[in-house]
């Protein structure tokens, strides 16, 4: 078994492969003036391929089925595919009519290859897996960890900005023992004001809160919870999202609302404080 990882995803091979004792080897990737891409590989009868896609998204796409079929047409028997952050997940369903469903137009391609495990961290719907029907997904939500870090501030709530990432609050809340809710939208009828509050009767006032989610792009959202969370009461606003893309000004409206930031390395950043490459290793260890 022989561990293909994309240049960019270095640090997570070498800690994967260090792990479980597996002969760690770069792709041979080459970007043409025009734009196209290619990459080589050595034959191999099992391989485990780690693929950092984010960013330049598209064209590590390319890069990807390259690799796939590349591996196919010399005899892999079978892939292990790792993925840490699954692109296009936010398109998990159709939502104008004439739309592409486009994570399951990618994972669809999967099935073309010798992919038996698809290892990817916290999609951002659990049925996304559902689309790559007959291949074993692993879909890593690190829970421990992100409650291991936040134990520090004692935290009272745990709230997710909406009912999409309830799963995702439930799961640490229950870890750290505390309360649980996810944030509704609501407006003044008067003024016409949108304002957040928790769906339930959960009182804020003096709380230490955690916010959590799984992706953190123009911070829009996690500004949105932060901020009514404040005006609700909370003493205290963390907040934990597992892949940071921090587009645009994200940085700096963050840093003017919540108390900490903490973030996975699936996409690496100066808040990339919480290593998921343990729990990539377990997935794969179990696949093996």
């Amino acid at each position: 078994m022989r561990l293909y990882y994309f240049k960019n995803a270095e640090d997570l091979a070498r800690a994967i492969s260090g792990r479980l004792g597996l002969d760690a080897r770069a792709l041979e990737e080459r970007d043409f003036p025009d734009g196209e891409v290619l990459v080589r590989v050595e034959p191999a009868k099992e391989v485990v391929l780690l693929a950092r896609l984010y960013p330049d998204i598209n064209k590590n796409i390319v890069k990807l089925f390259l690799t796939l079929d590349a591996l196919s047409d010399y005899g892999v028997g079978r892939v292990i595919l790792a993925v840490p952050y699954m692109p296009y997940a936010r398109q998990d369903r159709r939502f104008r009519e004439g739309e592409p469903i486009s994570v399951k137009t990618i994972l669809s391609h999967l099935k073309e290859y010798p992919v038996t495990h698809l290892i990817t961290v916290d999609l951002h719907k659990p049925y996304i897996g559902d689309y790559v029907a007959g291949m074993k997904v692993f879909n890593i939500y690190p829970a421990e960890k992100y409650a291991e870090i936040l134990r520090r501030w004692n935290v009272d709530v745990v709230l997710s900005p909406d009912a999409g990432s309830l799963h995702r609050a439930e799961a640490l809340a229950k870890i750290l023992g505390a309360q649980y809710d996810h944030f509704e939208k609501f407006r003044d009828r008067d003024t016409g004001e949108i304002f957040m509050k928790p769906r339930g009767s959960i009182n804020l006032q003096g709380k230490s809160i955690a916010i959590v989610d799984d992706i953190l792009a123009t911070g829009g959202t996690l500004i949105d919870a932060c901020k009514n969370a404040r005006l609700l009461g909370a003493s205290a606003v963390y907040a934990v999202v597992t892949h940071c893309q921090l587009l645009g000004n994200a940085r700096e409206k963050i840093k003017g609302c919540v108390n900490a930031l903490y973030c996975s390395n699936t996409i690496p950043c100066e808040y990339s404080s919480i290593d998921i490459s343990e729990d990539i290793a377990k997935a794969v260890s179990s696949a093996l």
